[in-house]
């Protein structure tokens, strides 16, 4: 007798959209989907026993992705949790630049919203 005996990982959206906040390197304003990530050990090529869950912020843009701990993950229901977690996303993605490059991303989302207001303001008059 034998066994066929494997691993199986398996991505599915859990929920679309459930932060908004500016993409860094995209370098517009996203909604921030979370992923999640099974990994299964499977018998005969039949998912059988989950064994690893792993959680995912994903601009829905770019498709950039930021991994998410499970204590995270479990507030997102609170909004003011998911403000905290769009400024940690603003700030997660600033921390690998040095500060020329700070400066530059930092001027160039100012210029954009600037830009984004006065045209919503010709559009209005």
């Amino acid at each position: 007798m034998f066994f066929i005996l494997g691993w199986v990982k398996e991505t599915k959206p859990v929920q679309q959209s459930l932060l908004h906040s500016y993409c860094y390197h995209c370098q517009k304003r996203a909604g921030w989907d979370l992923w999640r990530e099974t990994e299964w050990v499977s018998f005969f090529y039949i998912k059988t026993v989950p064994f690893i869950w792993k959680n995912y912020l994903m601009c829905s843009g770019c498709r950039d992705i930021y991994p998410l701990d499970w204590r995270r993950c479990l507030q997102l229901s609170s909004p003011q949790v998911r403000e905290a977690m769009a400024a940690f996303l603003e700030e997660t993605q600033l921390s690998s630049k040095n500060e020329t490059q700070r400066r530059f991303l930092l001027s160039s989302k100012a210029g954009r919203e600037a830009r984004e207001k006065s045209a919503a303001q010709n559009n209005f008059d």
